[in-house]
């Protein structure tokens, strides 16, 4: 998929967000790069703070946000066509170098997922749960998950936080989005402070939500 930044990663929010979300959201960040409260550089939570207004002001606006929810679809499916136009490049450069070469039928049966069939399978998910599908999706994070997809351990969290066809359990949500986050999940790790804050699934602790976002603070930056 594209390797792009939303303003969903700025605010650390998935794309289905809704307005509450995305306000408690832009709330805990203010307050996290507050000048008086942030322990880096006042240029660096000058920075944030902007990015985040600019990004709050674009989610919570409808219009603006459907607007680069169609900008985000387009990056996404042209990476998808350029990727698919490199694996059929390959696929025929190999061939043409191999003409009499016999495919190993055998280890392709047993030839394990790779990370692109991984990557795949998640992005079906990912397309089923935005259209209403929960069933399957959670079904194919479940399998992902297991096999330790970060980005598919947090949207599994994500349903049993919001009680996507399972039943609402913060406390299973709590469980997928620690093993996202210490994988270097930024969306876990944010949802992860975001539980530890309020006391939901976990007994509160400020001090764990704190490290939790700033974790999710270094690993947004390292990204940019």
């Amino acid at each position: 998929m594209a390797n792009i930044r939303t303003h969903y990663d700025n605010l650390k929010v998935t794309r289905d967000a809704p307005a509450s979300v995305i306000k408690a959201a832009y709330k805990a960040l203010c307050q996290t790069f507050h000048p008086d409260k942030f322990q880096g550089s006042s240029e660096e939570a000058e920075r944030v703070i902007k990015l985040v207004n600019t990004s709050y002001a674009v989610l919570i606006d409808p219009v603006k946000r459907e607007g680069h929810n169609a900008w985000i679809r387009e990056q996404e499916a042209q990476a998808k066509r350029k990727s698919e136009k490199t694996q059929f490049n390959e696929t025929g450069k190999t061939a043409e170098q191999r003409p009499h070469q016999k495919p190993d039928t055998q280890r392709q049966h047993t030839q394990q997922p790779s990370s692109t069939d991984n990557e795949a399978m998640f992005q079906h998910a990912y397309d089923l749960n935005d259209r209403g599908r929960y069933a399957e999706a959670f079904s194919l994070y479940q399998q992902l998950a297991d096999q330790g997809h970060a980005k598919a351990q947090f949207n599994l969290g994500v349903m049993y936080d919001r009680g996507q066809y399972v039943t609402q359990d913060y406390a299973q949500a709590v469980s997928w989005y620690l093993k996202a986050a210490e994988q270097g999940n930024a969306n876990a790790q944010y949802n992860l402070a975001l539980k530890y804050q309020m006391g939901q699934g976990v007994i509160q602790d400020d001090t764990k939500a704190a490290y939790w976002y700033r974790k999710a603070a270094e690993e947004g930056n390292a990204k940019k």
